[in-house]
C-alpha cells in the first residue's frame, strides 16, 4: 500500500509539473501573438486580406481559450492535491 502511495504522488508531482510546462507554452505563445505577431493582424486588415485577418483573430480566441483551459485544470489539479494530501493525513 505504501508504495502505491509513493507511486500515486509521483504520478501527482509530474502531472503538476506537466500543467505548468504546458501554462508556461501557452502563456509564451499568448505573448507572442500580443507583440511581435500583432502587426500581421493591421497588415492583413491594410492589404485587404480580410480572411487572413480573421484567421489571426480565431488564432487569438483559441490561446486565450486555451489559457483558461490550463488554468482551471492547473487549480483542479491543485485542489485534488490538496484532498489526497488531507486524506492521507487522516487514514494515518
Amino acid at each position: 500500500m505504501n508504495e502505491q502511495l509513493k507511486a500515486l504522488n509521483t504520478y501527482f508531482w509530474n502531472v503538476g509539473n506537466d500543467i505548468a510546462d504546458i501554462r508556461l507554452l501557452a502563456e509564451g505563445a499568448l505573448a507572442l501573438y500580443e507583440g511581435d505577431a500583432e502587426p500581421l493582424h493591421r497588415l492583413g486588415m491594410k492589404n485587404n486580406e480580410e480572411v487572413a485577418a480573421s484567421a489571426f483573430d480565431t488564432i487569438g480566441t483559441a490561446l486565450y481559450d486555451l489559457r483558461k483551459r490550463i488554468a482551471d485544470m492547473q487549480e483542479g489539479h491543485l485542489q485534488e492535491t490538496i484532498r489526497q494530501s488531507s486524506e492521507s493525513k487522516h487514514d494515518s
